[in-house]
């Protein structure tokens, strides 16, 4: 009898701790369930990164930044880098044209230099192309199959209107200005005209025939001539050097002035 009543409390026993462990391995799987629940609710655990949003921000900030510092640009090329800044690619610019635009310290250098520190170098590549040439020898020749290579976004293109006028015909300039945009495709491409020359006869009325030219055909024109003594001026010699493409130091220093105005605008 003593036997069966002790088989009967060890078994009593055995359901009881069976039950215990069966309610508590209950217990923990659904707290188990609802801590999944939290996790799965979006809410952020503390010291959670919040990288993601802070890039956003700074990308949206980026851009205002830029598309603010562009104001002066074609539609067309303002739109083009925004696109470019979206997919994290470079906006590239070349910089075309004659000896006008000066070796390491003519204006073209300083106006790259002052371009990529502004918009910063992660926005924009820009590379400048100058040529002792005429525009036929240009087009013709390797340096335009180099700035074609390029593949630029924007172009601002000094046509060798001074060397065709010196040493060339001027007759072909427009045609030439023609194929070279036809040749760069979908790039915006910006002309302005050489550096004045004091006292010119013809000169002077084919710059006012290649402005003429761009208002017809719709190619933005930058007029930095409006900036520099009147050509008739004597002071005008301070600006230039006679017989060079390239003018004086103050004669980059003016003409830099005016295309930073262009691409670089305030940010007030």
């Amino acid at each position: 009898m003593r036997v069966v009543m002790t088989a009967i409390m060890v078994l009593a026993c055995l359901v009881f701790l069976g039950s215990g462990y069966l309610y508590w391995k209950d217990k923990t799987s659904v707290a188990a369930g609802d801590r999944t629940t939290v996790a799965d609710s979006g809410e952020l655990d503390e010291g959670e990164s919040t990288t993601g949003d802070d890039e956003d921000k700074q990308d949206d900030e980026k851009m205002k930044q830029a598309l603010t510092l562009a104001a002066h640009w074609p539609e067309k090329a303002r739109d083009e880098l925004s696109d470019k800044i979206q997919s994290g690619d470079t906006y590239k610019i070349a910089l075309v044209g004659s000896l006008a635009l000066g070796g390491d310290d003519g204006w073209a250098a300083m106006l790259q230099d002052e371009m990529l520190t502004a918009y910063g170098e992660d926005i924009l590549d820009i590379e400048s192309f100058a040529y002792d040439e005429t525009s036929t020898q240009f087009i013709a020749g390797d340096g335009f199959d180099e700035v074609v290579a390029y593949k630029p976004d924007l172009v601002l293109y000094e046509p060798f209107l001074l060397n065709d006028n010196w040493y060339g015909s001027v007759l072909d300039n427009q045609a030439n200005i023609e194929t070279f945009i036809a040749a760069v495709e979908d790039a915006v491409v910006i002309l302005q005209p050489a550096r004045p020359v004091y006292n010119g006869t013809y000169y002077p009325r084919q710059v006012a025939d290649l402005k003429e030219f761009a208002e017809k055909e719709g190619i933005p024109y930058l007029d930095h001539w409006e900036v520099w003594p009147d050509y008739t001026s004597e002071e005008l010699n301070d600006y230039v050097v006679d017989g060079e493409s390239s003018p004086s130091t103050k004669g980059h220093e003016i003409w830099l002035d005016y295309l930073k105005e262009y691409f670089i605008a305030s940010e007030e």
